[in-house]
């Protein structure tokens, strides 16, 4: 009996180290399951990310910046700086085919977000592109659908104008502006990517301005015309005086101080040129015009006066009247 009892204690002894040996093995593994499962929620909520492999640190640093990119459309502050450095982590990956593959599918899949497509653009465009020919051949495929971003062809075409042939799709972005297939907006980048590329003829814009009633938009494009004395290379002498005309036509159209003086500023221009005696004429047409306003008049006058013997008199314009035009303009 006694040794029955010293067998069942021996028994009972062993039992309780097993279960003390399993009891701290259990424990051990939840410690290890519970410190992962901290380690993956500082990886994707905080900053353990950095943490990880390269490859891996990159491919979460792309789902974080496209996550901030969706929902910060005006990203300032830290915010910035935070989508500045998941960048940094991007571009120092990009010699990973992995990694540039997935940037490639992101670029040309018209179903994602466009903000985030040009974002992830500008990060391929500012390294040194691992398979060129690949992505030039996606890049011809994307620009030869009509149905495919105008931004993104653009940004495309400006950066690798030699290696790609997008004469029709010129053709085509010109019969849409004029044809009225696309809104303000589209119309005034399309125009502004057309002058970077040396493409905006004279024969377009004066289309244009004759065919348009937004004011913004024809804003937009004179001040355009305007800027860098661009319509010294734009127009021979026949079709400058033809935009004239168009001008002074747009001026009595439109009663908007910003856009009358714009059209002021250009015949103004012209003073300079050969055909002087046809700008001063109009600015002298306009100066008398019922319908110019006293701000408009006393811009001209002041022009004149400064290309004439003639001395144009000055609107009486009040302080009052002074500020309102300011806060008009502003």
């Amino acid at each position: 009996m006694k040794k029955l009892s010293k067998k069942l204690l021996f028994v009972l002894i062993e039992l309780k180290k097993v279960a003390s040996s399993k009891k701290k093995i259990l424990i051990f593994v939840l410690s290890l399951f519970l410190f992962f499962l901290v380690f993956l929620f500082f990886t994707f909520y905080g900053s353990w990310w950095r943490f990880w492999p390269q490859n891996i640190k990159a491919s979460i640093a792309i789902n974080r910046l496209a996550v901030s990119v969706y929902n910060n459309q005006d990203c300032r502050d830290f915010c910035y700086f935070e989508q500045l450095n998941y960048e940094k982590v991007i571009f120092e990956s990009l010699n990973n085919k992995r990694i540039f593959n997935r940037l490639i599918r992101v670029i040309f899949n018209e179903s994602d977000n466009l903000n985030w497509r040009l974002r992830v653009l500008d990060i391929i465009l500012k390294s040194e592109i691992i398979d060129l020919e690949y992505f030039l051949g996606k890049a011809q495929e994307f620009i030869d659908n009509p149905n495919n971003s105008y931004q993104i062809k653009q940004v495309l075409i400006l950066n690798f104008k030699i290696n790609l042939d997008y004469a029709q799709y010129l053709d085509e972005l010109k019969s849409e502006i004029l044809d009225g297939n696309l809104n303000s907006l589209e119309i005034k980048e399309s125009l502004s990517f057309l002058l970077i590329l040396n493409e905006l003829s004279s024969d377009l814009v004066l289309e244009i301005l004759n065919k348009s009633s937004d004011i913004s938009l024809v804003k937009d494009l004179v001040s355009k015309i305007n800027s860098n004395n661009y319509h010294a290379s734009l127009f021979d002498n026949d079709s400058r005086l033809e935009y004239s005309n168009i001008l002074e036509k747009i001026f009595l159209k439109f009663n908007n101080y910003d856009l009358r003086s714009l059209i002021i500023f250009s015949l103004a221009d012209f003073l300079s040129e050969n055909l002087k005696e046809d700008y001063s004429s109009l600015l002298q047409k306009l100066y008398f015009h019922e319908e110019s306003d006293k701000f408009s008049k006393f811009l001209i006058a002041d022009i004149l006066n400064s290309y004439s013997d003639k001395n144009y008199v000055y609107p009486e314009i009040s302080q009052t009247e002074w500020n309102d035009y300011y806060n008009f303009s502003n």
